[in-house]
């Protein structure tokens, strides 16, 4: 900010005449003939007292409201789900020699500890449909890494050691396969989907008992019971949205709906008491 110059004020000295009968002003003094004299002060600036700096009147306006503030539980509950697979991959990978592997308690324990539901529920209903896609991508990785693990608690959790050509331990190694490719794009994806809820405005999230909740909660699942069912251990992690297709009749009302995700039929209705129940026959 340009500064400003302090003005200085000339002290301008003033002549008074002497006259029959004036009195001194105050300061002068009495010559022998009577006409006093006066001392007259030194001509020169004489600084002005500082003057306070103007307040900036330029303010910096705070960044719009965006949708990274709606989904901030999501991102934190997907990096906690991502330490915890991380965390287990370690004590995996440790059990596991050349010849053979035996897993220990701690690291059963430690891949039981992986939730996912924290990551689910805290995701809003109503997303535009990048948005969606994009979280969704990020659910995909983890469930696809979780389940890779699935081998691991099947075969391993009895203690015992398996060799590494046995049908067991294929089956496990398989598993930590699946899971590698979800692993690998993990950071990218998740920093992603973060860019782009910041580039968004806020959005308008969908009611419990809407279409587009039961959407959310189709995918959701669809994702999870593709990478647990049976002996798949992991492995499916879409980058595209699965196509819905909304099967018409006549009991379809705003409780209940059928239909086919990806293919694969399922039904929901919903109550207030528990949300929505939805049964997809994947398995």
């Amino acid at each position: 900010m340009r500064s400003l110059r302090s003005l200085a004020v000339l002290a301008v000295a003033v002549s008074l005449a002497a006259g029959c009968g004036s009195t001194p002003p105050p300061g002068a003094s009495s010559t022998p003939n009577g006409h006093p004299t006066t001392s007259t002060p030194r001509s020169g600036p004489t600084p002005a007292p500082p003057r306070p700096a103007p307040a900036s009147t330029s303010t910096t306006a705070p960044p719009a409201p965006s949708a990274a503030t709606q989904l901030a539980a999501f991102f934190a509950a997907a990096e906690h789900a991502d330490s915890q697979i991380r965390h287990a991959a370690a004590l995996i990978n440790a059990d596991i020699t050349a010849t053979s592997m035996r897993f220990t308690p701690a690291t059963i324990a430690a891949v039981r500890g992986i939730q996912l539901a924290p990551v689910a529920s805290a995701l809003p209903a109503g997303l535009p449909t990048e948005m969606l896609r994009e979280v969704l991508v990020v659910y995909g990785d983890l469930a696809s890494r979780t389940d890779a693990f699935n081998g691991v608690q099947m075969y391993g959790s009895s203690g015992r050691q398996l060799l590494t050509g046995s049908p067991q331990a294929q089956s496990v190694l398989r598993g930590l396969r699946n899971g590698t490719p979800a692993a690998a794009r993990f950071n990218s994806d998740l920093a992603a989907a973060r860019t782009l809820t910041q580039q968004t405005p806020l959005v308008t999230i969908a009611a419990p008992d809407s279409r587009a909740a039961l959407e959310l909660a189709l995918r959701l699942q669809s994702i999870s019971l593709r990478n647990s069912c049976s002996e798949e251990f992991g492995g499916y992690a879409p980058t595209s949205l699965e196509t819905i297709i909304w099967q018409p009749g006549t009991d379809q009302h705003s409780s209940h709906y059928q239909g086919l995700i990806g293919g694969v039929r399922f039904t929901a209705d919903y109550t207030v008491q528990h949300g929505w129940t939805i049964n997809i026959y994947a398995c």
